[in-house]
């Protein structure tokens, strides 16, 4: 019976991720719209693409404490709500500069959201099994990829950008209702810690290896992700010459990829083990990067976004089995993973800009594989037994988290 209702509450679960995400996709496109129809510039069109990264960052560890002092679903509760009342006053922005203000304290308050649904996640797997490590990030990313993009550009051509904000207002009011349902409560024992207890508790999950060697290299995979959907466009338009649509094909396919491989491949873990797993999904990286280096025929990026799409995939499923075996409550775990994925996602598009300006577009994603290659170095000279996977603790020191509880 137990069972059964842990994976009822984890169907619901995947329902309010596709919805978060979808209200997130709506949100991106509708707010790069209503930014062009304002008049502005390339630069502020990039700074509003991200600064609400930056909000993120510097809240989610913070965040990840309150969940585990209050419980996922208060902190949810809050930040969802903030949200939806700042979406309702976007329609009365009438500047660049304005929207990229406001762009940028939303940024602030997705961290409550999205630091919340990756710590009861996290909490569902420890019950479900590692099978499902991919189900969330698969879930967000159909919202988010393919249903959000369409339904904002649907809204914001036929309803107007007013309608379109208060439509994602609106999806928010929907998953704080659903977050009420599906969220746990207050912890049994919440934490009440003091600051200087607090930075022992930080300095504990640092020398934790296994988590902070998931987290790096879900930062990585990130990276990776966030320069292929930044320059994959303008690469495919000027090399080839395809038309804008045609070269957002690339990214739909990448999109396609990795979420199909989140769903379907973790059988394939348990089968090769998690290390070799690991390597695998190094070696299609790898071969994925090189061939969007190839600029001879789009064949050759094609096949190149199909491998890297099953590459990230398989190394997500890894990473987020690592994180859900992590010992502790998982709201600063979660913060934990967050700080490192989202500095991934803005450092990647960075990097990629300022490799491209020097060296030009061809050296961009070939520039990643000596970190993958790297990191599979060092998977290789170690053993198994010090990598922790699906419940084998890692050889770390806990005690400066031990001394603070």
């Amino acid at each position: 019976m137990a069972e059964t209702r842990t994976k009822s509450m984890l169907h619901r679960f995947m329902l309010l991720s596709i919805l978060g995400g979808m209200g997130m996709g709506v949100s991106q496109i509708a707010v790069t719209l209503y930014a062009v129809s304002l008049g502005a510039d390339a630069s502020q069109i990039g700074l509003i693409g991200g600064i609400q990264g930056v909000g993120l960052l510097l809240t989610v560890l913070p965040v990840g404490f309150l969940v585990d002092r209050f419980g996922p679903r208060v902190v949810f509760l809050f930040g969802g709500l903030m949200s939806a009342l700042i979406y309702l006053a976007f329609p009365y922005v009438r500047t660049a500069q304005l929207l990229i203000a406001f762009v940028a304290v939303i940024g602030f308050f997705t961290s409550f959201r999205f630091i919340s649904m990756s710590s009861v996640f996290l909490e569902f797997l420890e019950s479900c099994g590692n099978e499902k490590a991919g189900w969330q990030r698969g879930s967000h990313s159909t919202g988010l990829v393919f249903l959000g993009p369409m339904a904002g550009a649907f809204l914001a051509r036929h309803a107007g950008y007013t309608a379109t904000f208060y439509a994602v207002s609106g999806s928010l009011v929907a998953l704080i209702l659903g977050a009420a349902v599906v969220f746990p409560g207050r912890p049994n024992e919440p934490s009440r810690h003091s600051f200087r207890e607090t930075l022992a508790h930080i300095g504990g999950m640092f020398k934790d290896r296994n988590l902070v060697e998931a987290s790096l290299a879900e930062g990585l995979a990130l990276a990776t992700f966030s320069c292929f959907n930044a320059f994959i466009v303008v690469i495919a338009i000027r090399t080839f010459g395809l038309s804008a649509q045609g070269a957002a094909m690339f990214v739909s396919l990448e999109g396609i990829v990795f979420i199909a491989t989140l769903f379907s491949l973790w059988r394939l873990v348990a089968r090769l083990g998690q290390r070799r797993f690991y390597l695998l999904s190094i070696g299609i990286l790898v071969a994925g990067l090189s061939l969007l280096s190839i600029s001879r025929h789009p064949a050759f990026p094609a096949a190149g976004t199909v491998l890297v799409g099953i590459g990230l995939g398989m190394f997500n499923l890894v990473n987020v089995t690592r994180i859900g075996a992590t010992p502790g409550r998982k709201g600063k775990v979660a913060g934990l993973f967050a700080l490192f994925t989202v500095g991934g996602s803005i450092l990647g598009p960075i990097a990629g800009g300022y490799i491209g300006k020097a060296f030009g577009p061809g050296a961009i994603f070939p520039a990643f594989i000596p970190l993958f290659l790297a990191f599979g170095l060092r998977l290789h000279l170690r053993g198994d037994d010090e990598i922790s996977f699906g419940g084998t603790p890692s050889r770390v020191d806990h005690g400066a988290e031990g001394a603070a509880s």
